[in-house]
């Protein structure tokens, strides 16, 4: 009995501790779309695929060259490939001057971005990489790499660092004006 009651009053504990672990959600700065200021621009919707991996709704670090983790209380508040093609269509709005990019479907032209990393690393760095794929515009496609430092350890400096990297994908896929 001595031994038994230490075994519950431990596992009680425990069990205790774990379930009140608080979830945390997160959105990228600029999921809010802006309408461009003018609207004599070509339109273009924008589509962000992500890769499977990537629809789970959880943050993903890599923690080494080769083992990815899935935080199971640090999750995207929103849809990860709806928050990504907002702050895509808006950072490609500041950089063009020809073209419209808008998450609606009302276009002749689109332009899909893949992505298949996204994720915060061991290194203390942040990967997005992937490639863009133009239909219905005579633009070239492109491949990127985003591989910048995060600022400061844990999950919000992670998602800012994503964020600032979805800014350097658009400067890298942006049409040429």
């Amino acid at each position: 009995m001595k031994i038994i009651l230490p075994l519950v009053c431990t596992a009680a504990l425990t069990l205790t501790a774990c379930a009140g672990t608080p979830v945390t959600y997160y959105q990228l700065q600029g999921s809010n779309y802006q309408l461009p200021t003018t609207s004599q621009r070509i339109p273009v919707q924008i589509k962000v695929v992500l890769a499977e991996r990537l629809n789970q709704g959880n943050l993903v670090y890599q923690d080494t060259p080769t083992t990815l983790q899935f935080a199971q209380t640090h999750l995207w508040a929103d849809d990860l490939s709806n928050e990504i093609k907002l702050v895509l269509a808006n950072e490609l709005n500041k950089k063009s001057v020809r073209y419209w990019f808008t998450p609606e479907n009302k276009t002749k032209a689109t332009l899909t971005v893949y992505i298949q990393s996204f994720q915060g690393s061991y290194d203390g760095y942040i990967n997005i990489n992937g490639y863009s794929s133009w239909q219905g515009a005579t633009e070239n496609n492109k491949n990127f790499n985003i591989h910048i430092p995060q600022q400061g350890n844990g999950y919000s400096n992670m998602v800012n660092a994503l964020a600032q990297g979805l800014s350097n994908v658009a400067q890298t896929i942006a049409p040429a004006d």
